[in-house]
């Protein structure tokens, strides 16, 4: 069943090796992370369900990774020894794709050996604190509505909570890119406002009015979390919950948010 739901961004900035001197300028993000990394290591769920920005996208297609094993670096970002290495759940992630194949959902099978910093820099946090290693099962979003991401986390949810095995969700993303002047982005003045909003809508539980909110707005902010975000609220639907926003941030003209659903 599914007993653990963040939000994680995943700017390189907070790895040490990669920030520098400039880690510090996140150092809300980081101390965020690791709170959070404790009430995982509390849940210790078996296995974690990432989506990822920055993974394979299809444009109409959902897709779930059957390698049976991944590694990623950090190499893109001139890191040596940085080796990660995790083992994926097939079987689930198996479950998954044939019953989601039973509705007609648009989902598309990878063989991926190499994991994107997406998936990475949550991680390298959230483990930090274990002794174990949970499996991973990577995933991806698409272009396709909003409606569809939600109901994506539905059906993922409906097979997890019928094994007899603890699961996390984790929604891997930023907010906005477009906060100052010198964002990577640029600046636009629906950067901060996309972030507030999303956030008061998220405290508040407005799962609707999340969904309903204007796709032009969003693509205007420049976030690349919000279908993360989607698709982990469709997950907890039919459950409980309180949300804790642990941080938010954004000390280069990115907004990081780190964020826990507590499934009570």
């Amino acid at each position: 069943m599914l007993n653990f739901a963040a939000i994680c961004p995943h700017p390189p900035l907070i790895i040490p090796e990669i920030g520098g001197s400039q880690i510090i300028l996140a150092k809300k993000t980081i101390d965020a992370l690791e709170t959070l990394a404790k009430e995982f290591k509390r849940a210790a769920p078996e296995t974690i369900i990432i989506i990822s920005p920055h993974g394979p996208m299809r444009y109409d297609k959902f897709t779930i990774n059957f390698e049976d094993h991944f590694k990623g670096s950090f190499s893109d970002f001139g890191v040596t020894n940085s080796d990660y290495n995790f083992t994926n759940n097939p079987e689930l992630a198996k479950l998954i794709f044939s019953e989601l194949r039973k509705k007609h959902f648009p989902l598309e099978v990878i063989r991926e050996s190499t994991v994107d910093h997406g998936v990475l820099i949550p991680l390298h946090y959230l483990l930090k604190e274990i002794d174990w290693r949970p499996k991973i099962i990577p995933l991806t979003y698409t272009a396709l509505d909003w409606e569809t991401h939600f109901n994506f986390g539905k059906f993922i949810n409906e097979v997890v909570d019928n094994i007899d095995q603890d699961v996390a969700i984790i929604a891997s993303g930023d907010m906005s890119h477009r906060l100052t002047e010198d964002a990577p982005a640029g600046f636009s003045p629906y950067g901060i406002k996309f972030d507030q909003t999303l956030i008061k809508l998220l405290k508040k539980k407005e799962t609707a009015k999340i969904m309903n909110l204007n796709p032009d707005f969003c693509e205007e902010a420049g976030e690349c979390g919000l279908r993360s975000i989607l698709i982990t609220l469709g997950a907890l639907e039919e459950h409980k919950y309180t949300f804790k926003q642990l941080s938010y941030e954004g000390p280069i003209g990115v907004g990081y948010l780190v964020g826990h659903w507590k499934i009570t």
